[in-house]
């Protein structure tokens, strides 16, 4: 992106013309090395998804997102809160959805949930 780009870009976001853009719909289910976006939250997947998990995940928002044209500054989720929520139950992962929703939220840069 030239010069212009970039103040034309910063121009958009200082005016607040920005479009909130839809969702789009679950895909098959991420390879390994993928990123899922919800939000302002990022999840790399570094290991293997099943279906239930890769469905659950779906039904809460999360989408495959290809990051090498991305300008957008997500949060990290960490690979502890990945693990949770893959080895754990519905109960555990509705839990830990509501503090990652939480910490997406916050305007600090403060680590996210790991427990």
């Amino acid at each position: 992106m030239g010069v212009f780009g970039k103040f034309f870009d910063g121009f958009r976001t200082l005016v607040g013309i920005r479009q909130v853009r839809q969702l789009a719909p679950a895909r098959e289910k991420p390879s390994v090395g993928s990123s899922l976006v919800r939000d302002q939250l990022r999840l790399r997947v570094k290991y293997a998804l099943d279906d239930e998990l890769w469905r659950w995940l779906a039904s809460k928002g999360w989408r495959p997102m290809p990051l090498h044209n991305n300008r957008r500054r997500y949060k990290v989720v960490p690979e502890k809160v990945f693990i949770k929520l893959a080895g754990a139950d519905l109960a555990e992962r509705e839990e830990l959805d509501a503090r990652l929703s939480k910490f997406a939220t916050l305007e600090s840069d403060g680590p996210a949930p790991t427990e």
